[in-house]
């Protein structure tokens, strides 16, 4: 994964949740709340977790009736993940979104739901909102929720897992979606995204 020029690499990332490391976002009441309001969840729809970390929105979206699949880019986030217990519905697996092949179980036209919390900063993100838009079925959904900072170069140096966006970065990732709802969520914005892409 990617953040500007810089590359993080796995092991990075391996290390950072081994130690505990703040960054696995919480998921607040005030997130569930917004998010069962503008996504309205039903059993037995199928969403994809992407950066899913070690698991904590997975099992959300798993008591919300989803079938979930959960990705990370770090083999020893799955493994915390899968440590919380798994079910039939609920999987987990490592992908790495920017150099690894499709996987086969995200087909064109396979998804009601993709959720992306605090990763698109760390991947290509342009590349990866057109495979999302293959990805999702007919009136299928994208839940976006990234950090805004000001200005870019502005994430902390210390704390490297809290990479975000500028607002103009927010604005462009809504061009191109038929419908198109926003809120906050303390310093970060929350994108609800449907509806048949269309040129800008």
């Amino acid at each position: 994964m990617k953040t500007g020029t810089e590359h993080v690499t796995a092991a990075r990332w391996d290390g950072w949740y081994r130690e505990r490391r703040a960054i696995d976002r919480l998921v607040t009441d005030a997130e569930s709340d917004r998010f069962t309001q503008h996504m309205r969840p039903r059993s037995g729809a199928t969403v994809l977790d992407v950066g899913c970390g070690i698991g904590s929105f997975s099992r959300q979206l798993f008591r919300w009736g989803y079938d979930v699949l959960g990705l990370d880019f770090s083999p020893a986030a799955i493994q915390i993940a899968r440590g919380q217990g798994i079910e039939k519905r609920l999987q987990y697996g490592v992908h790495d979104f920017d150099a690894a092949a499709i996987p086969p179980a995200l087909q064109p036209g396979s998804l009601d739901v993709v959720v992306c919390r605090n990763v698109l900063p760390f991947i290509d993100h342009p590349r990866f909102m057109g495979d999302v838009r293959r990805w999702l079925r007919p009136g299928g959904q994208l839940y976006v929720l990234v950090r805004v900072w000001p200005e870019r170069g502005a994430e902390p140096d210390d704390r490297p897992w809290q990479r975000g966006f500028t607002e103009e970065q927010v604005q462009d990732l809504q061009n191109g979606w038929a419908h198109r709802e926003r809120c906050w969520l303390g310093r970060h914005t929350a994108l609800y995204l449907s509806g048949e892409p269309r040129d800008c």
